[in-house]
């Protein structure tokens, strides 16, 4: 079993991502950031005229938003500034994180799971060489398809 998982941690990365939601601009209003997020949990990309990746909204953002006063917490918490900042927001540029969670598109499964690790998130963007965004993984996709590659 552990060459199986081996094997698929060395498959790109593609074989498991997800088209990302539509892309949102610097100033959609957060009505529409909200409506996107009814349909889906995936992180939303934010770009610029150009299409180039800005930033990204995660679940996270929305928290902050509508939990303005919660205490702030440990390492996978908002930060007391940070929940602040964001709970003032009125567009996708104030909510959003301008240094999003990315991996090129060519990576493999084990370097989006050690971008995971490192960035303490269960998502990654993945960027093709122009800078746009091509694609979203969840840990939750990484997992579903080990469950299916694995023998039984």
């Amino acid at each position: 079993m552990e060459k199986a998982i081996e094997k698929i941690l060395n498959e790109p990365v593609t074989a498991v991502m997800t088209a990302c939601p539509l892309p949102v601009r610097p100033d959609m209003p957060l009505s529409v950031v909200f409506e996107r997020f009814s349909h889906s949990n995936h992180p939303l990309t934010v770009v610029d005229a150009d299409g180039t990746l800005a930033g990204v909204i995660t679940p996270m953002d929305l928290i902050s938003v509508l939990t303005p006063d919660e205490a702030p917490g440990g390492r996978h918490q908002i930060s007391g500034l940070d929940r602040f900042l964001k709970s003032t927001a009125q567009d996708a540029r104030d909510l959003m994180s301008d240094e999003p969670l990315t991996v090129p598109e060519n990576a493999k499964i084990a370097d989006a799971l050690q971008a995971m690790e490192h960035g303490h998130s269960s998502s990654v963007i993945l960027m093709n060489s122009m800078d746009q965004a091509v694609g979203c993984i969840e840990l939750s996709d990484i997992i579903a398809y080990l469950v299916r590659s694995l023998p039984r």
